[in-house]
């Protein structure tokens, strides 16, 4: 089955019969499912870059195709060779495109109190906390598919051997041997950890060069100006992709935090005194908001607070 077969059935330009044939070989090996998904992925991204693509060939066209006619005249080049120059330059303009396309880079900033899955141009998921910044080419036309965070991310990376995938923050580069993990990196803080779940990855400290490499279960944490290494405590720390904030395992100063960084609000505790303990369990739907969030831990310590919703401020008193 040729790939140009399986184009023309993903942009609908088959017969029935043709259809039942593409059916009869997916249904012969697994595998071929994978195929026809590289080639959906592909055929999806042209169709979204699409526009960009006419704008910036059409651009270039206008200022070169002058040039290029009157070259053709003083040459005296005949009609078949200057047919060939044309599909030719088409073709090289077509990859200069492309590789400007790579070039541009798209931006996504996650709002506070949501978090978002894409999909890449490779067809890696991800998956953004909120309050993160994201960074992404909208090609991936280099020798490595390198992406930044600030914030906290989740990757489900596509392999591909002969282009590795990095992922920037501001104090360490993550490349990516092997496929699932967890990025959270705030450069305000001044904080960088990852969680690896399958795979392999190693972490390069951006300041150091001190470089680490972790497996499954394990953790890398930026401790002053090294890297450390430890083991995923709590798995329940990461169903941020499921819309939860978990509290298993953690003390009021710490979920206190995390309400901070999720819904991006100031929380000021005046005078507040709460026992340090770390919960056994629970955990609450981020998209309630966190006027819930914050009533769930008035139900459980003896304190109160003042929500102002315009100047997105928390003020914490004891009860």
């Amino acid at each position: 089955m040729t790939e140009e077969f399986l184009y023309r059935y993903v942009s609908c330009q088959t017969s029935p019969e043709e259809e039942q044939e593409i059916l009869a070989w997916l249904n012969a090996d697994p595998e071929h499912e994978r195929l026809l998904a590289k080639v959906h992925r592909r055929h999806d991204l042209a169709a979204l870059s699409a526009p960009l693509i006419n704008e910036l060939y059409d651009r270039d066209r206008k200022n070169n195709l002058r040039h290029l006619v009157r070259r053709w005249a003083v040459a005296g080049l005949s009609a078949a060779a200057a047919v060939s120059l044309l599909f030719g330059g088409y073709y090289y303009r077509q990859s200069r495109t492309l590789e400007r396309l790579g070039a541009r880079n798209i931006t996504l900033d996650v709002p506070a109190g949501q978090h978002l899955q894409i999909s890449l141009p490779d067809g890696t998921a991800v998956w953004l906390n909120a309050g993160t910044r994201f960074e992404y080419p909208a090609l991936f036309a280099a020798a490595e598919r390198r992406v930044r965070v600030d914030g906290e991310a989740r990757f489900d990376v596509t392999h591909d051997a002969d282009h590795p995938f990095v992922v920037e923050t501001h104090a360490c580069d993550v490349r990516v041997l092997g496929t699932e993990f967890d990025v959270a990196a705030s450069r305000e803080r001044g904080s960088f950890s990852a969680a690896l779940f399958e795979g392999s990855v190693e972490v390069r400290n951006r300041q150091t060069d001190q470089t680490v490499r972790i497996r499954p279960n394990e953790t890398v944490r930026l401790e002053g100006s090294r890297l450390a290494v430890g083991r995923i405590e709590n798995s329940d720390d990461y169903l941020w992709t499921e819309g939860y904030i978990n509290f298993k395992g953690h003390t009021f100063g710490e979920i206190i935090d995390r309400y901070r960084q999720v819904y991006g609000v100031e929380i000021r505790l005046e005078g507040v005194t709460v026992p340090e303990t770390k919960f056994q369990w629970g955990k609450i739907h981020i998209q309630d908001g966190v006027d819930n969030a914050m009533k769930v831990l008035q139900t459980i310590y003896p304190i109160t607070y003042e929500f102002d919703p315009e100047e997105r401020t928390i003020v914490v008193r004891n009860r």
